[in-house]
């Protein structure tokens, strides 16, 4: 999960029959080579709203409408017709949207590594321009030219901040291509000052759909940077085409846990003089990086000296947000008495729901966090595309896939392990919960806690009372305080 900012509940409504529903679209010969199969996407934003409509489509609160189609074989240069508008998502617009004049660009997406669909490398996209949704006259609402191309941000370095890649033998391996893992490394001042000196890591685990610059964002954030020290900090980028690793080795999204041990780690560390030691490799991350890392710490043990979770994604799917996956009869979309779940909150304020979240997801394809969730924890279908955990119409939840995905229940995984993992475990916890997570995350943290208690186990694990989807900057201060005196205990 990310940060939010939240709206109003809205719902999916039905469109004017009567009205135009069709957009002519070319791909300029200038951008493109070949033939495109895809998915292209009418992208629409309010007059004079901040930014364009390809910046707004992805976005997950109060999002505006969006349409899209699939098609094969376009070629450049040629005319193409796009009528009826099956796949949409209007959300909080309703049936105001197909009134009045819009911004509207045209977007088809190229990329295959970006969960974002305009955002990623190669994507094209039309000038934004203006049109009349309520326009009653005429074939089609508009006629869009597909002539610019986006390309990737360049990472800009500084003299401490560095980025670091490393392409992957184990994921190029997997989905038959080059794939590269990226990471930003942040050193400390005094590491330019002896060419022999060795640090300490910390491995931060962004969130959804963040990048490697989003540790950069969590350092500016701190309210107590000056405890970082001397210490290498290493931001890593989790996204894929499916929406986020969560570095977990998945039959979909592939061997990133594995990718991330072995290849990018000890690249990394001999190419900056990281202490390449266990005992001073640390992990940390919130809300999905929150699960990612308390995952790495849980499967490689002796790999991470400990782990700082912050407002982890499900760590026990009896409470998946609000849905208990396992029980009979579950249903992704509404209670049993058939009322709606939520699925985003302020204070006791329900902002988002559930199906219509989906909803929005179906439109925009692969990348989406409920998506991401299949990707990593179902099954690979013949396809290679994930079984999906519940019927996208009805919302009804599969059991038996619901049962595949007890391999990264957090609890029930450390619950069957903990007599083989406890030595190499001990201490290593802490994971922070928020009694009011604004997407009902703490539930399932209190479960956690409530199992490694019944175990035994000493690991701090708790729900911050009060704290909604956001660090617990007092767990954070532990962690690098810990780190500093440990480093000092060996005298380096």
């Amino acid at each position: 999960m990310r940060s939010m900012v939240l709206l109003a509940p809205v719902f999916v409504v039905q469109c004017v029959l009567a009205q135009p529903e069709a957009i002519e679209f070319t791909i300029d010969p200038g951008v493109r080579d070949g033939a495109y199969s895809g998915r292209v996407y009418l992208a629409l934003a309010p007059s004079g709203s901040a930014g364009t409509p390809r910046e707004q489509m992805n976005s997950w609160f109060g999002p505006p409408p969006l349409v899209a189609w699939d098609v094969e074989n376009v070629p450049p240069g040629e005319a193409v017709t796009l009528s009826g508008f099956d796949l949409m998502h209007v959300g909080q617009h309703g049936d105001t949207w197909r009134t009045g004049e819009w911004t509207a660009q045209v977007v088809a997406r190229v990329s295959p590594d970006s969960p974002k669909p305009g955002e990623g490398e190669g994507d094209l996209y039309s000038e934004p321009v203006v049109i009349d949704m309520g326009a009653a006259e005429g074939d089609v609402l508009g006629s869009f030219t597909l002539d610019r191309v986006h390309t990737k941000p360049v990472f800009e370095e500084t003299e401490r901040t560095k980025l670091f890649t490393v392409e992957s033998a184990m994921l190029s391996h997997f989905h038959g291509r080059p794939i590269e893992m990226r990471a930003s490394v942040t050193l400390p001042d005094s590491w330019f000052g002896d060419d022999e000196r060795t640090y300490p890591v910390v491995y931060y685990v962004t969130g959804f759909s963040g990048n490697e610059r989003e540790v950069l964002r969590y350092m500016a954030r701190m309210p107590h940077a000056e405890l970082i020290g001397d210490t290498i900090v290493v931001g890593l980028d989790a996204t894929n085409y499916w929406g986020h690793s969560v570095f977990a080795d998945s039959a979909v999204t592939g061997p990133w846990g594995a990718a991330l041990t072995t290849e990018l780690i000890p690249a990394l560390e001999a190419a900056y003089r990281g202490a390449e030691d266990a005992e001073h490799r640390y992990v940390t991350g919130i809300s999905s990086g929150g699960w990612g890392s308390l995952w790495l710490q849980i499967e490689y043990p002796e790999t991470f000296a400990g782990v700082w979770s912050h407002v982890p994604d499900p760590v026990d799917f009896h409470a998946f947000q609000t849905v208990d996956i396992y029980a009979e009869g579950a249903n992704i979309y509404n209670y049993a008495d058939g009322s709606p779940r939520p699925l985003g909150r302020r204070g006791d304020e329900v902002m988002l729901w559930a199906q219509d979240f989906i909803e929005r997801e179906r439109v925009l394809g692969p990348g989406g966090q409920i998506g991401s969730f299949e990707a990593v924890f179902s099954p690979a279908l013949e396809n290679g595309t994930p079984a999906p955990l519940f019927d996208r119409d009805t919302g009804a939840i599969d059991p038996t896939v619901a049962e595949a995905w007890t391999a990264y229940d957090i609890r029930r995984k450390l619950e069957h392990e903990w007599e083989d993992k406890q030595v190499a475990l001990a201490g290593k916890l802490r994971v922070y919960g928020g009694s009011m997570d604004n997407f009902y995350l703490g539930e399932a943290v209190g479960m956690l806690a409530a199992a490694m208690k019944s175990l035994g186990a000493d690991e701090e694990i708790v729900v911050i009372e009060g704290l909604p989807h956001t660090f617990h900057w007092e767990g954070d201060a532990d962690m690098w305080q810990t780190i500093a005196e440990r480093w000092e205990s060996v005298g380096r």
